[in-house]
């Protein structure tokens, strides 16, 4: 069996961070540092408050995990970055949240406790990949039909969606969109010569960085001062 390598752990942590908006970067940053015990229904975050019935439902809807055990977790002080792995090892694994957790509780790196579940290179990229084309069906308008292939060859997310929406721009078709990526040249470059104006390009980027960064989606600020 092909279990998972150390530089394909890392690619894939970054990829998860980015995935449905639920594990944005400012989100993991914010997770709790240490275990403990919280009484608290939201996190506390300065000023900020993170809504754990928010983050359960998008990590439940994204990875088929039980919601209540996704906010028992937070309760309990697990780390974020921790519970959102857990989340999608579970879908990779075809198990429960809980027993994911029960199995990491005796590995301090998460490459073991995902060696102890069986769970390869392969079923993980697999996951990562239906959640990602999910994730561009319900939100940018991608047919999954038209993602997971490229995705599955290989294409990053962002690359994708950003190519889907110089597609949608100029009518060109998305693989050949694709193609003109080169190291050498910028998406900007791309827009450009296929006459997208940058007011235009900026608006993609907008809506991309929207469905992908959500800042705030997980904030409550019934709390806060109104101005």
């Amino acid at each position: 069996m092909n279990f998972i390598s150390k530089k394909s752990m890392i690619g894939l942590v970054a990829g998860i961070t980015i995935l449905a908006g639920t594990m944005s970067t400012l989100i993991v940053a914010a997770a709790p540092q240490s275990p403990g015990i919280s009484e608290q229904p939201l996190l506390a975050i300065g000023q900020q408050k993170l809504d754990r019935d928010k983050i359960a439902q998008k990590l439940s809807d994204m990875c088929g995990v039980d919601k209540k055990d996704v906010i028992g977790y937070l309760n309990e002080g697990v780390q974020f970055k921790d519970l959102s792995m857990a989340a999608f090892v579970a879908k990779a694994s075809e198990k429960s949240l809980t027993d994911v957790m029960n199995v990491k509780r005796n590995y301090s790196d998460w490459r073991d406790a995902i060696k102890a579940l069986g769970v390869t290179e392969k079923k993980m990229k697999a996951s990562h990949n239906d959640i990602v084309s999910t994730l561009f069906e319900n939100n940018l308008d991608i047919p999954k039909q038209t993602s997971l292939p490229l995705l599955e060859k290989g294409y990053q997310p962002r690359d994708i969606a950003v190519a889907n929406e110089l597609s949608i721009n100029t009518e060109k078709p998305i693989n050949d969109v694709l193609a003109m990526k080169q190291i050498s040249n910028s998406w900007r470059d791309i827009a450009t010569s296929l006459g997208v104006s940058d007011d235009t390009f900026k608006q993609d980027m907008d809506n991309i960085h929207e469905v992908l960064f959500p800042h705030g989606e997980f904030f409550d600020d019934t709390d806060s001062p109104r101005i």
